[in-house]
């Protein structure tokens, strides 16, 4: 719908009353004039300004200048739910199948915004809007049940305290320190030490003070 501006039309002369001869250089502020009524400029400017819905996520601006000019642009808008995108169903049908590929939520939210898509209230897609709906259609994520508590040929920190009669935190404050020198295995990055008769003879060495420091991977070479 157009609409005519019926208001008294406002003229350089009226914005503008300070002539050549009396230019202050004090109106001017990073050359541009410090106009005290913007809105009298804008009027001055712009002949019309006509706002079209298209969709509900889409609203197109056209203005038109007193020159004869015309400015178009769309904006998409803020909307209460995401089935009122234009590619909602689209959306929710890519994110689904992207979750049960096994692709986590951030790549998730990545790859559908790469992909041109946009939230209710965001002109992207966020990780929370993608954990939200995945899990409202029960896709689910394998939670983490922590590291095995034996492993066949190695033991564990618990198991390793277990043997020299001390407290894990015992081993851990000297792995930290570099006492003993261990690197965590590539599957379960965890510390798991050689159960050798070799290793515990190492490490009571180190509980008594005869050994002063202790590299895992030297006493298992041997």
């Amino acid at each position: 719908m157009l609409r005519h501006d019926t208001r008294q039309k406002v003229g350089p002369a009226t914005l503008f009353p300070q002539s050549a001869a009396t230019y202050n250089p004090q109106h001017v502020s990073g050359g541009c004039y410090i106009i005290p009524d913007k809105k009298a400029l804008l009027r001055c400017l712009i002949d019309k300004v006509v706002l079209q819905r298209v969709t509900a996520d889409r609203i197109s601006i056209r203005v038109v200048w007193r020159g004869g000019e015309v400015s178009e642009m769309d904006v998409k808008p803020a909307v209460h739910s995401l089935h009122v995108l234009t590619r909602g169903a689209e959306l929710q049908t890519r994110l689904l199948d992207l979750a049960r590929q096994g692709f986590d939520d951030a790549t998730i939210a990545t790859m559908l915004t790469k992909e041109g898509h946009r939230s209710a209230r965001r002109d992207y897609v966020p990780v929370r809007t993608v954990q939200i709906l995945r899990q409202h259609h029960r896709i689910l994520r394998q939670s983490w049940t922590g590291w095995p508590r034996t492993v066949p040929g190695w033991l564990t920190i618990r198991e390793v305290a277990a043997q020299l009669q001390v407290s894990r935190h015992w081993i851990i404050r000297r792995i930290n320190n570099g006492t003993i020198a261990i690197t965590r295995n590539a599957a379960g990055r965890q510390y798991l030490f050689p159960d050798t008769t070799t290793t515990l003879a190492a490490l009571q060495e180190l509980k008594s003070g005869v050994r002063k420091h202790l590299s895992i991977e030297q006493v298992a070479n041997k």
